[in-house]
């Protein structure tokens, strides 16, 4: 019989729990750290780089870098937060599938931090604790695409430090966006039916 005792299975499940876990350490922690020199060079040299670097990019990265941040904040407490029981022979043997699987929560946090960033340049959510927008244009503002991608940037110093802030917490929590877009929706349905009771108390009437 080739069966091993259960008993027996523990240690090389063990053992290869570990490994798994050691290559997406590695992985993750690689990234994060050549995440947060590229972010420290180009804040180191802001004023004599490039003048496309606009603070959209910023918060994008950062929301990357917060994701890569949560991510190793749970590895580091051996959470779970990759399918290691599942697919542990395949993460084994597969290098690249670790690499692209290691790359998805920045991925998110990027994507997030960016939609955060439009609800604040759009003004849909509002509060002191948010960044507030201006134009830099003077006359008639930013009323195109680029005038708003170019020009339409947050009010102050602090605004700006507000931005970058959001932008990190977008990325380290998950649930920040989506809880922000499941209130707008409840909002919207919640408006939406208090038009159609009055546009139907109207007809009755």
């Amino acid at each position: 019989m080739n069966n091993l005792d259960p008993e027996e299975k523990k240690p090389r499940e063990t053992h290869e729990d570990f490994s798994t876990h050691r290559q997406l350490v590695f992985w993750l922690f690689s990234a994060t750290a050549i995440l947060a020199a590229v972010l420290t060079v180009l804040l180191l040299n802001i004023e004599r780089g490039p003048s496309s670097f606009s603070i959209l990019k910023l918060v994008v990265l950062v929301g990357a870098l917060g994701a890569f941040v949560s991510a190793l904040r749970r590895l580091y407490a051996f959470e779970n937060i990759f399918p290691t029981q599942r697919f542990r022979d395949l993460l084994r043997q597969a290098r690249l599938y670790v690499v692209i699987y290691s790359l998805i929560p920045p991925l998110i946090g990027a994507i997030a931090a960016a939609v955060l960033y439009v609800f604040f340049a759009a003004e849909i959510v509002k509060s002191p604790l948010f960044p507030a927008f201006d134009c830099e244009l003077e006359g008639d503002g930013c009323r195109r695409f680029k005038q708003f991608i170019d020009h339409w940037k947050p009010n102050g110093p602090t605004d700006y430090a507000k931005a970058v802030v959001w932008g990190f917490v977008a990325g380290f929590s998950e649930r920040v966006v989506p809880d922000i877009l499941n209130r707008l929706v409840e909002r919207s349905e919640a408006r939406s039916a208090r038009q159609s009771a009055v546009a139907d108390a109207d007809a009755s009437r």
